[in-house]
């Protein structure tokens, strides 16, 4: 039975930090950041959302059509809003699903989406008539004036698991898994604590146990920055062209870091600038989570996979944002701080209202949300 991603959508704020911008704030050269990380820009998050309203904005267009098929919702992030409610229980009620449905949150850092993608398959070749929702929503997040300022972004992503896909088979991949502390947030800490040097030694580390020794067209890389692509690359043994990486970044370069959803932004990237026509190819994946677990899998699109993916659409995600000045990225970022550390929703200007799902309220900690358009 062939099982994989029948649809798949993404969704990144209305608003963006240039990355020169960022340089000028903290007084570093422009280079650093478009050159030496690969870099353009930064989604931020606005005072309104969340990552339950992101995962909405992914979702909704895909699933209103198969509700009465899905059963599960896989909730992939590694920025839970509750270290008890599954953040799918609020998608799930925005959503308008049946009351009969399965809901998880997975966490295991950058690699939850995957995990989450691969079980996804697995129980729809179990029950070939259900349809599994798999999500990844998260801001990337690490404080101000530190080193992993420059790696931040927000965004989300929402995959739509059946059998017969539209847009390609997922394949069992290859894993690897080891206990290091190359980044980690105890529960007592408002932002992750990170080793940038170890992280990337064990990246490249797992990827050369993974390497397929296959010759792919395109690979899909997880990406914490865009230049992390190019490390990766060079490491198989099997790269794929130059061109044909620059595709690969290109929207991370244009995003940041959105953690679960790096390697699924990388994918999308492919799918919408692709200048071949990749029908009954196969696409390589590689997934990095710190803590630490790789995985190399591949995707075998389909020979009608263009009909499914609206590639003006999805450029017109990353053109039409409304960039934000270096005072208004901290008021906006001070503001993330303290609706998620004290929960309680800062007043708001209603011209934020730019997206269909805003959070309406947060009161003893519990939220509710509410569908402006």
């Amino acid at each position: 039975m062939n099982v994989g991603i029948d649809l798949i959508n993404f969704y990144i704020p209305k608003y963006y930090l240039n990355m020169n911008e960022l340089a000028k704030l903290r007084g570093i050269d422009e280079n650093k950041y478009s050159k030496g990380i690969g870099q353009n820009k930064m989604s931020i998050i606005s005072p309104l959302e969340d990552i339950v309203t992101m995962a909405a904005e992914a979702s909704y267009d895909i699933v209103k059509e198969n509700k009465k098929y899905i059963d599960t919702i896989l909730f992939a992030t590694e920025s839970s809003i509750d270290f008890s409610k599954a953040a799918g229980n609020y998608l799930h009620k925005i959503l308008g699903l049946s009351p009969s449905v399965r809901i998880l949150e997975f966490k295991q850092a950058c690699y939850a989406a995957t995990g989450a993608l691969q079980l996804a398959a697995d129980y729809v070749r179990s029950n070939p008539n259900k349809k599994v929702l798999v999500v990844s929503s998260d801001v990337a997040w690490y404080g101000f004036e530190n080193a992993g300022e420059s790696t931040q972004g927000a965004g989300a992503i929402a995959m739509l698991v059946s059998k017969d896909p539209k847009i390609a088979i997922v394949n069992k991949g290859e894993f690897v898994t080891d206990e290091i502390s190359d980044f980690y947030r105890p529960s007592y800490q408002e932002v992750p604590t990170v080793d940038g040097k170890l992280s990337i030694k064990s990246y490249i580390k797992m990827l050369k146990l993974l390497d397929p020794q296959e010759k792919y067209i395109f690979t899909c890389f997880h990406m914490p920055f865009a230049k992390m692509a190019d490390k990766a690359n060079a490491t198989l043994k099997y790269p794929i062209s130059d061109e044909h990486l620059r595709i690969a970044k290109y929207f991370t370069s244009e995003v940041g870091n959105i953690y679960n959803g790096s390697l699924f932004l990388s994918l999308i990237s492919v799918l919408t600038l692709s200048k071949i026509d990749l029908s009954n190819q196969s696409i390589g994946m590689f997934s990095y989570g710190s803590g630490a677990i790789g995985e190399f899998f591949s995707l075998k699109l389909s020979n009608q996979y263009e009909k499914y993916i609206d590639k003006e659409q999805f450029l017109r995600k990353l053109k039409d944002r409304i960039e934000l000045t270096s005072e208004e990225y901290i008021n906006f970022m001070k503001n993330y701080q303290i609706k998620e550390t004290t929960h309680k929703l800062i007043n708001y200007n209603k011209s934020l209202e730019v997206n269909r799902f805003i959070i309406d309220s947060i009161k003893s900690g519990q939220r509710t949300y509410k569908k402006i358009a």
